[in-house]
């Protein structure tokens, strides 16, 4: 059954624990996803020790599309098994999502080479001698080869090969894969497929008792089970590997493009967005094409714009940049694992662009001009945007409001209060505002050290584009993603309760990094300007009434702007305890 065969003297692999039973009427087969190893020091300098099925793909972990693709297979029924080093602690939304899908995770002694930590997995299940089918927690394939089910089939997924790492080369015969041999960087044979990283075994037991004879070598393993079986190569169709730093940021284009492709297309050299808004898409582009020299090293480097009469689409105004290989803030915060060196070396670069945006005035800018802009963005815009939610969606903006059981005042008077907060009377003549300065639109390149910003507002007033604002209000964009955790709602990492419409609250999943980063904003001081001053702070909170009727398709995700809305009013201080 699933009891470990003997080994060749001194190859004993780590004593794997009690076998968990197998539940009643268990199916036929099993999946085991193999992500028990952190990834390479590349990938870990961007995103901290991971995983690699916990790395960021968009708005998900890698595991979240892994398991679609698992669903979409014929044998979706088969329980699904997701191995993980012991030693990593598992963040409490995952742990939920993954018991959700029934997934069961298999803890893995940390340090076990890929061989070892297979036998140790499948006996740590406790497989019958069963199908088994492997997936690398690193790869993805948009359509799993499925193969005859009846008698299951033996194959290897199979691919051209890629860049310059090292990888499973594929002998093959007659459709059948007769030897993997394992290249070195840069010494492939370019004329055989590679090894895309999915398995499907007939037996289990056989698949271990050949690693095990291999002394826990997964390739040699597979080449013993080989020579004694029929495995048949299956070319996949389209395979996306993560597990390296150069196909991690090609992989994940390919896949969020896909997901995006309405109002963005990348060719993995330039980023083309479009838009039916050409107001919004003008003064994007404007704004990227007229930055001060001492700025444009930050933002996205703007090669064309248009509209109808340049090739855009009918209606549609674009513009294109040049396409950034970076992560956005937005999925270190939410999925990373950075510490607190890279995430203050991150808040640095933030608070450089910031000043030298605050030295970039506006020639001519009367005092108090910023001011004025803070009123319109934080306050007026506001109220706008919160009424225009309760004509579309019918809730009572005036009725009073609890958090956590505790009175509030309404919707309306939270915003009348905000918006008072906002009307600043400081001499602030405007100088160069991003306007959208969250995370999501934050870019980080880890080797230079700096941000890259893309998506800027690129006016105050619609129609009217322009390069410059107040500083306070992209001191309150990023705050909404630092003290607001705006980028957790938007990835649904959140817990609302709501007794009733009035009635809320909300529970945001604990990370390390929440606490020191909230703590090293609340230091950060711009041009005078301190980053959790009152007027940031208002201004912050009022975007999330302010988002009310951009997210009218998420009711779920309105609800928790309301209720993360009353959350950070009530941390006002002029709100009585």
């Amino acid at each position: 059954m699933s009891a470990l065969p003997p080994g060749p003297p001194g190859t004993a692999p780590a004593p794997a624990p009690a076998p968990v039973p197998a539940p009643p009427g268990a199916s036929a087969g099993a999946w085991l996803i193999l992500s028990s190893a952190y990834v390479g020091q590349e990938l870990a300098a961007e995103f901290g020790p991971l995983p690699p099925c916990m790395l960021p793909v968009g708005n998900s972990r890698l595991y979240e599309l892994q398991l679609e693709r698992i669903a979409a297979h014929r044998a979706a029924r088969w329980p699904v098994h997701l191995t993980l080093p012991e030693d990593y602690r598992l963040p409490g939304e995952d742990a939920r999502r993954l018991e959700a899908a029934g997934v069961v995770v298999v803890p893995v002694p940390p340090g076990l080479p890929l061989g070892e930590a297979v036998v140790y997995a499948v006996n740590y299940i406790g497989l019958p001698d069963q199908p088994l089918r492997i997936l690398h927690g690193d790869t993805l394939l948009r359509d799993l080869p499925a193969g005859p089910q009846d008698p299951p089939t033996d194959l290897i997924a199979v691919a051209a090969g890629g860049d310059e790492y090292s990888w499973a080369e594929a002998e093959l015969a007659e459709g059948l894969v007769r030897r993997l041999e394992t290249a070195g960087p840069g010494r492939g044979d370019a004329r055989r497929p590679i090894a895309c990283g999915y398995f499907a075994f007939r037996s289990a037991t056989a698949l271990v008792r050949d690693i095990t004879r291999a002394r826990y070598d997964f390739i040699e393993g597979i080449n013993l089970y080989a020579a004694r079986h029929a495995v048949r190569a299956a070319t996949a169709g389209a395979w996306f590997d993560f597990g390296h730093l150069q196909t991690y940021f090609h992989s994940r284009r390919a896949v969020t493009t896909a997901r995006h492709f309405n109002a963005l297309r990348i060719d993995g050299l330039t980023a083309r967005k479009s838009s039916a808004d050409r107001d919004k898409m003008r003064a994007e582009a404007a704004w990227l094409g007229g930055l001060p020299a001492p700025l444009r090293l930050y933002g996205a480097r703007l090669l064309d714009s248009g509209g109808d009469e340049a090739g855009g689409e009918a209606g549609r105004a674009w513009y294109e940049t040049e396409y950034e290989h970076m992560p956005a803030l937005s999925e270190l915060y939410v999925f990373g694992a950075l510490g607190r060196p890279g995430w203050l070396r991150i808040l640095d670069s933030c608070a450089d662009f910031l000043a030298l945006c605050a030295a970039s005035r506006r020639p001519g800018a009367a005092p108090g001009s910023g001011d004025a802009v803070l009123a319109e963005l934080a306050g007026r815009k506001t109220l706008r945007r919160l009424a225009r939610f309760a004509r579309e969606s019918g809730f009572d903006i005036d009725h009073p409001m609890r958090l956590d059981g505790r009175p509030l005042p309404s919707l309306a008077a939270i915003a009348e209060s905000l918006a008072a907060l906002a009307e600043t009377r400081d001499g602030r003549a405007e100088c160069v505002m991003h306007g959208d300065f969250c995370f999501s639109n934050i870019l980080w390149n880890a080797r230079a050290r700096r941000i890259r910003l893309i998506d800027p507002r690129g006016h105050v007033r619609p129609g009217h584009p322009g390069l410059h604002g107040d500083l306070r209000y992209d001191l309150a964009k990023l705050a909404h993603s630092i003290l607001g955790r705006y980028d957790l709602i938007l990835a649904g990492r959140y817990r609302l309760e709501a007794p009733s419409p009035h009635d809320l609250a909300i529970r945001f999943e604990p990370a390390p990094h929440q606490a020191w980063l909230e703590e090293a904003f609340a230091d950060l001081s711009v041009d005078g300007v301190h980053a959790a001053g009152p007027a940031v702070r208002a201004a912050m909170t009022g975007l999330f009434l302010s988002m009310l009727p951009l997210h009218a398709d998420r009711p779920d995700r309105q609800r928790a702007f309301i209720a993360n809305a009353l959350r950070l009013y009530a941390a006002l201080e002029r709100v009585p305890a």
